[in-house]
This record gives C-alpha cells, structure tokens and sequence, in this order.
C-alpha cells in the first residue's frame, strides 16, 4: 500500500482541469504523524510524544518530488524532534494537511510507514530520502 489522495486534492484537481476553477493553496503544508491511520476524508489519531510538532513543508521548497508511476516521494531527509516521552503508540501513518497544529481544513496526501516506527525517547525520528511515498 503505496498512500492515497485525499478528497480535498483530488477534488482541487478536478476543479482545476475539469471545471476550470481555479484553487488556493497556502504557502505550507504540514506533515503529520498518525498512530492510527487518517482515511481519504481525515480522522486519524496523531501522536502525542512530548517535544512533537507538525513538519513545515514549504511549497517554495519542495520536500517531496515524482518518482513514478504516479508516486510521490521524500527527496529529503525528513526529521522530527526527540521525544521525551514515548505518546501514545507507534507511528504508523503520516499525512499532509493545510494547518501547523490541531484542526485542519484540508487533507491532501496520506500513506503507511512501513514498518511502524517504535517511538524512542530521546532520539530524533528521522526518515530517509524515499521513506515516505503516497500515490497521486
């Protein structure tokens, strides 16, 4: 399982190519952790490690580039800041949303992390180049 686009991209693009609307996007995105996966429309449970935050990902200076087939990936190294306390699970999920913390208005891309990531007290969680991918 390669991730999903959420209702909110998929619909953007049709509105973009198919309906000639045009779009809004902000200047960021956020990547969230998720230690229960988010569906297509949202939900999901994020991690609540102390010292967690979303990951900025500015659209000036993209994160994430094409591979193939349709696939997205992490074309750098992606790091969060050491827990100082292990939350509640293991990290299984990741999407990208619209806003910095709590709530947030649009959802666009999700995908597993595979494996799951053990949250390790004290030590920063990194994720290679390639490790994330979802599919457009």
């Amino acid at each position: 399982m390669a991730g999903s686009v959420g209702y909110t991209m998929a619909n953007e693009i049709y509105d973009f190519f198919y309906r000639g609307q045009s779009i809004t996007i902000g200047a960021n995105l956020y990547l969230r952790l998720l230690v229960e996966p988010s569906s297509r429309s949202g939900g999901g449970t994020e991690t609540d490690y102390s010292g967690y935050s979303r990951l900025i990902l500015p659209r000036a200076a993209p994160k994430f580039s094409a591979t193939s087939n349709g696939r997205i990936a992490n074309n750098v190294v992606l790091e969060f800041t050491a827990p100082s306390s292990a939350g509640n699970g293991d990290l299984v999920y990741f999407d990208v949303v619209d806003t910095a913390s709590g709530a947030f208005t649009k959802l666009y891309n999700a995908g597993p992390i595979l494996p799951a990531r053990a949250i390790v007290v004290g030590r920063p969680i990194r994720f290679r180049v390639g490790a994330l991918v979802f599919t457009v």
